[in-house]
């Protein structure tokens, strides 16, 4: 099983609105996928996001994330986010989100 994780970094409050739009339609087409399980959290002052997904194999997730909205978002997440950094692991599961956090320090 695959693990992604990915921390976006919003450029400024005011981008907020378009992170949250673009967010909703993912997790729409996740439910949709062949994904796993997935869950986000944000740090408390909400510029800063993290998503983690659990993919069986790595065809399935390049899939998801090269189709649809996440590739509409891809295209357009210089607009509302000054960087985003990702990451895959290997794991039978979701892991906690302080060891995922620690992953981008």
């Amino acid at each position: 099983m695959i693990v992604s994780i990915t921390k976006i970094e919003l450029s400024s409050y005011s981008k907020l609105f378009a992170f949250f739009k673009f967010n909703g339609k993912i997790i729409a087409e996740l439910k949709q996928s062949k994904c796993k399980k997935h869950k986000i959290t944000g740090n408390l002052n909400l510029k800063v996001w993290y998503t983690m997904t659990l993919w069986e194999n790595e065809s399935e997730l390049n899939n998801f994330y090269r189709n649809g909205a996440h590739l509409d978002a891809m295209k357009q997440s210089k607009t509302f986010s000054s960087k985003i950094q990702s990451t895959r692991i290997q794991n039978k599961d979701l892991i906690n989100w302080k060891k995922a956090k620690q992953m981008f320090s």
